[in-house]
């Protein structure tokens, strides 16, 4: 039999063509490596503990050379990029391309297992590379994906030579809490009174869908050829050489699911063996990390990092995803520069505040939780100060190893409130122009004049009017960061006595009107000008003295307002 080099999710059997004309993977021994190092970096996933780490019965170092870890270096087939390799002989055999029908080469160290025995009924179990470990879950569900190949393909394929493997699962039944031992390595939607556990893969199970040369075995099927991919096209046969691995036949890439009680103990065995004989190796590729607990992550969903004002409360939604669970228990540490309870408050939805003698709360799977983060009035913040909280939950309290972390931070900064000037407007006769400033704040912003009487433009910052008596206005505004503010607007109209004859009696200050594009502005004696268009928009101003030009404006109406110090004059024009 040979040794299976790379084993992984095959997607399809019609991707063997394309893979053809690849490179060959890559396997490197793991012989003297520490068995549990081993088995953490390559296989095991998230959401599992694992302890009590085997390889070939040995709890210290690998002593065979049977298990090794493999790259694609972009081969396809295997659907693969990286992951161990557990074999019936040297790993080196698993590598291609395929230039033999019968590759193998032995290995010391091998054991053999009688649980593998059972499933080859009929033939002995040899040659055989097993791992071993005991396991805890935090959901109902485990799952490792992988790829079975082997140099028995094609020809051996319903005979007596039926080189197997098996992931088996030993532990309490979830259905009725006794403890049992199954096969999760088996084929989809099997089971049947005759095979209540499915039809596990082997040889003559996965096949090309037909007898080969050398028959005489029990137990063959037919009818999954789907799950097969043919691979002996190599230089004997004429084909030119399949690359990638060497073995004549592989599965596809598979998954193996168990069901099982979350936060009990379990073991699995994943063995290979030949049948029968010690030769054509076969072997087994597991992808990196796969072997995990994939619906038992628990999501704390929040933003990374986020901006809180001393005075404006920040909310952070918390939630339990994908769990089986209805709640969960939520550990806080705090850290960062801020200190809770002396520059910001840290409440539950229910209004536990969470500081470092309460550190404990509640995540339930229907009814989501929340912490809000605000500052307090006492806080110095000449500087910004972070705000950091991490988190842990752990379902299965009795294993803290299973606990999941998660990190927030805020930054705590002084309120960027919005402010309104007061303003006092005096006018002489008729005032033609009003408008409020904004000393702080984040654009865009909203307005609110009110009364709107006389004010042709009454959400707008500046707006033209026609307001006869002196009267107050109260303003409020938005910005976009939802702070408001209102302040008082004092119109003071004042008689046209006013001001200075001379001031007035030089005719138009603006001309030509209607204008073609562009007016000219008179600032003999004004400080300056600001020209307003028909929603109150500040388009532009101008410095007093002598005389200004505006161009470039869009064609319709526009207010030029004139500022003389004692008082100010208004004008509209027509631009076409």
């Amino acid at each position: 039999m040979k040794n299976v080099g790379a084993l992984v999710f095959a997607v399809v059997a019609a991707m063997a063509g394309g893979a053809a004309a690849q490179s060959n993977i890559s396997i490197t021994s793991l012989k003297g490596k520490p068995v549990n190092t081993v088995l953490h970096d390559y296989l095991i996933g998230d959401g599992v503990y694992v302890y009590n780490c085997k390889f070939n019965n040995d709890s210290t170092n690998v002593k065979s050379s049977q298990l090794g870890y493999f790259t694609s270096n972009g081969f396809l087939g295997l659907q693969m990029d990286e992951g161990l390799v557990l074999t019936t002989g040297d790993v080196s055999v698993a590598k291609g391309p395929n230039n033999s029908s019968s590759s193998s080469q032995s290995a010391t160290g091998y054991v053999t297992d009688s649980k593998i025995d059972k499933l080859i009924s009929g033939a002995s179990a040899t040659n055989c590379g097993v791992i071993d470990f005991d396991f805890v879950s935090i959901s109902p569900y485990v799952t490792v994906n992988y790829v079975f190949g082997s140099e028995e393909y094609p020809e051996y394929v319903c005979s007596s030579f039926n080189d197997a493997f098996a992931f088996l699962v030993s532990g309490p039944d979830p259905a009725t809490g006794v403890n049992k031992e199954w096969n999760a390595a088996t084929l989809p939607h099997t089971e049947s009174t005759t095979n209540p556990g499915g039809i596990a893969v082997t040889i003559n199970s996965v096949n090309i869908g037909q007898a080969g040369s050398f028959t005489g075995g029990s137990g063959c099927y037919y009818d999954y050829s789907d799950f097969y991919v043919d691979n002996s096209k190599g230089d004997e046969y004429g084909g030119g050489g399949a690359t990638g691995v060497q073995y004549d036949g592989y599965t596809q890439k598979l998954s193996a699911n168990a069901k099982l009680t979350p936060c009990e103990v379990y073991h699995m065995h994943i063995g290979v063996c030949n049948a029968s004989d010690q030769a054509y190796d076969s072997g087994v590729f597991l992808e990196m990390k796969s072997f995990n607990s994939p619906s038992a992550d628990i999501d704390l969903s929040h933003r990374v990092a986020d901006t809180v004002e001393r005075s404006m409360g920040v909310v952070l939604p918390l939630s339990i995803s994908g769990s089986v669970y209805n709640t969960a228990n939520v550990s806080v540490t705090f850290g960062g520069t801020a200190v809770p309870d002396v520059d910001f408050t840290c409440t539950t939805l229910e209004g536990k505040q969470l500081n470092t003698v309460y550190t404990t709360f509640v995540i339930e799977n229907d009814t989501p939780n929340q912490l809000t983060f605000k500052g307090t009035p006492t806080a110095n913040l000449k500087e910004p100060k972070l705000i950091e909280l991490y988190l842990s939950t752990s379902l299965c309290d009795e294993h803290p190893e299973l606990k999941t972390y998660d990190t927030i931070r805020y930054t705590l900064v002084e309120d960027d409130l919005l402010r309104l000037v007061h303003d006092t407007i005096v006018a002489y006769d008729t005032c033609y122009e009003v408008g409020v400033e904004v000393a702080i704040g984040t654009p865009p912003f909203t307005f609110h004049w009110n009364p709107e009487d006389d004010i042709d433009f009454p959400y707008q910052q500046y707006s033209t009017a026609h307001i006869t008596e002196s009267r107050l206005y109260v303003v409020s505004a938005t910005d976009a960061k939802g702070h408001t503010d209102s302040t008082e607007v004092y119109v003071e109209v004042r008689p046209k006595d006013g001001i200075d004859e001379v001031e007035w009696g030089r005719g138009p200050a603006v001309w030509p009107n209607p204008a073609a594009g562009g007016f000219n502005v008179d600032l003999d004696g004004a400080l300056s000008a600001a020209v307003y268009n028909a929603q109150g928009v500040l388009v532009c101003t101008r410095r007093g003295g002598g005389q200004a030009r505006v161009d470039g404006l869009e064609p319709g109406l526009y207010t030029v307002r004139l500022d003389y110090g004692p008082g100010s004059r208004t004008e509209k024009v027509v631009v076409q």
